[in-house]
């Protein structure tokens, strides 16, 4: 250990210089010197970081689509009138509606402004164009003048409504009773000169939906008849209107100029509002179309006849209850023995319409020999055949238009056409009633001129066309129990047989407008039977229009004749 403040020796000092001057170039060094220099990589960001989904909520059903409110309508209703009673339904979609009668299905298309009539039995169907007319105009022979049209009158019609007061529940709405008036009362020189008083007591609630919508597409109404005279209408309406609605059960009187009445009533037995599949509204694949009026008259002659030989051949059946008083004859198609074109299907219809005019029970059978017929007379439990022939037919005018230009005016209403050719006309028919032991009850003949086809308070139209249309409703079974109001009836709806009441549905009831208290239904029948007499008006007794002179008026005397003695040899009074 050097003792303190003792001199540095020079080596030490030496030492310490070179140690620290070493340091100190060594630090300069440090200082001074810089590393090489390096080229630096961007610092990189990091990626973004995605956030997660979030989680997936649990998947909610499918909800159902809510259907459409139902629209559509349909609904049934019974007709009764003189003891018989028929069903119909109706059902209404959209600018279409549909109407059953039994064998009958009735289409209003009225987005195609047509009506489809479909005769289920015969598999037949005919269009019929909206505003066409009922039946071609008819033509006019070689030399025969043309009749001048005859002028048309006025007819006041005075329709009065009184609201009763009176309500009650029925298909979820109240319903009202309403009684209706309507006066006809004819000017002179209308061309129905016909009087008649209609007094309905019904039940009505508002219109439905479908049914209102319709109102506003009808079509028009079908033009009258060639040769018809259509009187100018009056209206006058006292009461209010609004009263009125649908009509769910109604009773109808009609009171016509000879003081006989006639009563006919309606109930519909169930309504609901729906929603109807579209092929209702459809014509069905399959069917055979008629390309006229004609051409669906015999398709319905063809079927009802063979209906009539079905049921002649088929194993009896227990005998339906008689009318009381009134003997059972069996009446086979008319023989023709002229030269003369005869409808001895549509005569046979004509003649069993005034036996049971006359008080009797006929009944129609197929064409057979006498001796097969009078058998299946007795295993049926009839009375009575009664055979007929055309003998002889005779005109003064041949080839005169007159007496089918007077048929057809009859028919509308218009009588005789001013100066048409007034031929006259006569038939003979040889008849032979035969009873239950093979001997002849009656033989004689019965004759019948001109004749005249009258009206009888509108129900001449509907049982001239019995025999070849309206047993449709029915079957010909059924025809046996048709009397004369019975044969008019429709199938239940006698009022329909009718002129003016046709009027009233087809073009609103007394004045009130389409719609206003009017039965659709009721409104389809009339249509239907509207057909059914320009069918017969066409095909008529003697053939068809053209083909020679008419011998209908006097045929139909005839008959009428032929039912009288039928009668008389009985000793049965109506």
């Amino acid at each position: 250990m050097r003792p303190p403040s003792a001199p540095l020796t020079l080596s030490t000092l030496i030492l310490t210089l070179a140690f620290g001057g070493a340091t100190t170039r060594l630090a300069a060094q440090t200082t001074t010197q810089k590393p090489p220099t390096q080229t630096a990589k961007p610092t990189q960001k990091p990626a973004p970081v995605k956030p997660a989904p979030p989680a997936a909520k649990p998947a909610e059903p499918v909800k159902a689509p809510v259907p459409a409110a139902p629209q559509d309508l349909k609904y049934a209703a019974t007709y009764t009138a003189e003891g018989f009673k028929t069903a119909s339904f109706t059902f209404v979609k959209g600018a279409r509606e549909r109407y059953e009668f039994q064998d009958i299905v009735l289409l209003k298309q009225h987005d195609l402004k047509r009506t489809v009539q479909i005769m289920k039995a015969a598999n037949t169907y005919l269009v019929v164009a909206d505003g066409a007319p009922i039946m071609p105009a008819m033509p006019v022979m070689p030399g025969a003048p043309a009749a001048p049209p005859r002028q048309p009158g006025v007819v006041n019609l005075i329709t009065t409504i009184v609201d009763t007061g009176e309500r009650k529940p029925a298909f979820g709405q109240q319903a009202r009773r309403v009684k209706t008036m309507i006066d006809r009362q004819p000017m002179p020189g209308a061309c129905d000169a016909s009087k008649q008083r209609i007094e309905t007591d019904g039940w009505y609630i508002d219109q439905p939906k479908a049914l209102a919508a319709l109102s506003t597409q009808a079509g028009p109404a079908p033009e009258a008849m060639p040769g018809g005279c259509t009187d100018q209408i009056q209206a006058t309406v006292n009461g209010d209107a609004k009263a009125l609605g649908f009509p769910i059960g109604y009773t109808t009187t009609i009171k016509g100029d000879d003081g006989k009445s006639i009563v006919t009533s309606m109930e519909v037995t169930a309504l609901e509002v729906t929603t109807l599949d579209a092929a209702l509204f459809e014509i069905p694949p399959g069917l055979n179309a008629a390309m006229n009026i004609g051409e669906m008259a015999k398709s319905l002659s063809d079927i009802n006849e063979t209906r009539l030989a079905e049921a002649d051949t088929a194993p009896a059946a227990t005998p339906k209850a008689k009318k009381p008083g009134a003997p059972r004859i069996g009446v086979p198609e008319f023989v023709n023995k002229t030269q003369q074109t005869v409808n001895t299907r549509a005569m046979r219809g004509e003649l069993i319409a005034q036996l049971n005019e006359a008080g009797l029970e006929g009944v129609p059978m197929a064409a057979a020999a006498p001796e097969e017929a009078q058998k299946r007379a007795q295993q049926l439990g009839y009375d009575y055949v009664l055979f007929a022939e055309v003998t002889e037919l005779k005109a003064s005018k041949p080839g005169g238009l007159g007496g089918m230009m007077k048929g057809v005016s009859s028919l509308t209403g218009g009588g005789a056409a001013p100066g048409a050719p007034q031929e006259v006309t006569e038939s003979t028919l040889a008849i032979k009633l035969v009873g239950l032991d093979g001997k002849p009850k009656l033989t004689t003949t019965a004759k019948g001129k001109e004749g005249g086809f009258t009206l009888k308070d509108g129900l001449g139209i509907a049982k001239f066309a019995g025999g070849m249309y309206l047993t449709m409703f029915a079957g010909p079974q059924m025809f046996a129990h048709l009397n004369s109001y019975g044969a008019a009836n429709l199938g239940g709806m006698s009022t329909l047989g009718n002129p003016m009441l046709n009027q009233l549905q087809m073009g609103g009831l007394g004045g009130l407008g389409k719609g206003v208290g009017i039965d659709a239904t009721a409104g389809a029948a009339s249509y239907l039977m509207t057909q059914g007499m320009a069918m017969n008006s066409m095909n008529g007794l003697s053939g068809a229009p053209g083909s020679g002179p008419s011998f209908d008026s006097s045929l139909e005397k005839a008959s009428e004749n032929a039912a009288k003695a039928v009668a008389k040899a009985l000793s049965v009074k109506k």
